[in-house]
C-alpha cells in the first residue's frame, strides 16, 4: 500500500477517535478544550493505526472518500453517545429525587455539561464518574473503540433502520433505568405526601406546607442513605450494561 493510501486511512482512524471523544462520558467533558480532545484523538489514533486488521479497502474517488469520512465521524459519535446513555439515566434519577424532595428550585450549575442541574443530579452523576473510574470503565470505552475497528471496517460503516431502532430503544430505556434507581426514595416521599394530606385533612390549623418541606427533605436524604451501598450496586451493573451494549451495537452494526 502506498504512502497516499496510509495517509486516507490514518485519516479516517483519526476522524472516528476524535469524533468519539467528543460525545464519550468523561472524555467529552465540555470544559475540555477542543484542543485536547483533538490532541487524545490523535494520540489513540497512532496507537490504533499499526493494529488494524489487514485488508482495508481503498477509496476510487474524492466523493467516495468524503462519504467514508462523514460514515467515520457519524459511527464515532454514536458509539460515545451510547456510552453516554448510562450516565444520563443516572443523573436523572437524581434529577427525579430533588422533584420529589422539592429541590428542584435549588438548580445549579454543571460545567461538566454546561447546563443547569439540580442537587442530586449533580451528586449522582459525581458518584457515578467515579465508580466509572473504580471499575476502570475509562478503559472500557477504549478497548470498545479499538474493537470497532476490527468489527466496522474503515469505509464501510452504513446507518440502516434496525440500528436507528436500537438506538432509539436505548434511548428509551434510559428514561426507564432513571425510575427504576429512584423508585425507592419516590415511593417513600409519596407516602409522605399522602400521611401529610390526611394531617392537613384532620388537623386545618396546621401548615402542611412549612412542615412538609423539611420533612421531605430530610426522610428523602435517611432513605437516600439507606439504600446508597444498593446504589453503588447498581451502578456497577449499569456500567456492565454499557460494555454489552456497545458489544451488541457494534457486533450488529450492518458492514
Amino acid at each position: 500500500m502506498n504512502y497516499v493510501a496510509q495517509a486516507e486511512l490514518f485519516f479516517l482512524v483519526l476522524v472516528r477517535t476524535t469524533a468519539f471523544f467528543v460525545t464519550a462520558p468523561f472524555f467529552g467533558i465540555r470544559g475540555v478544550p477542543p484542543l485536547l480532545k483533538a490532541g487524545l484523538g490523535l494520540l489513540v489514533a497512532v496507537l490504533v493505526f499499526p493494529v488494524l486488521p489487514p485488508g482495508q479497502s481503498t477509496f476510487a474517488g474524492t466523493g467516495t472518500y468524503a462519504l467514508a469520512v462523514i460514515n467515520e465521524s457519524l459511527a464515532g459519535l454514536a458509539l460515545g453517545y451510547l456510552a453516554t446513555l448510562i450516565f444520563s439515566a443516572i443523573q436523572v434519577a437524581g434529577q427525579l429525587l430533588d422533584i420529589h424532595m422539592g429541590l428542584a428550585m435549588a438548580s445549579l450549575f454543571d460545567p461538566q455539561n454546561a447546563a443547569t442541574t439540580t442537587i442530586m443530579g449533580q451528586f449522582f452523576a459525581i458518584m457515578g464518574l467515579l465508580l466509572f473510574f473504580q471499575m476502570d470503565g475509562h478503559h472500557t470505552l477504549l478497548l470498545a473503540l479499538q474493537e470497532s475497528f476490527h468489527l466496522l471496517p474503515l469505509g464501510g460503516v452504513r446507518l440502516d433502520g434496525n440500528i436507528v431502532l436500537m438506538v432509539v430503544k436505548l434511548f428509551a430505556g434510559m428514561f426507564s433505568l432513571g425510575l427504576r434507581i429512584a423508585a425507592p426514595v419516590i415511593v417513600v416521599l409519596l407516602i409522605a405526601d399522602l400521611g401529610l394530606s390526611l394531617v392537613a385533612r384532620t388537623v386545618p390549623q396546621l401548615n402542611v406546607f412549612i412542615l412538609g418541606f423539611p420533612l421531605k427533605v430530610g426522610l428523602g436524604l435517611i432513605v437516600l442513605i439507606a439504600i446508597l451501598p444498593l446504589l453503588v450496586t447498581v451502578f456497577q451493573n449499569l456500567f456492565t450494561q454499557m460494555e454489552h451494549d456497545l458489544a451488541l451495537i457494534i457486533r450488529s452494526w450492518p458492514k
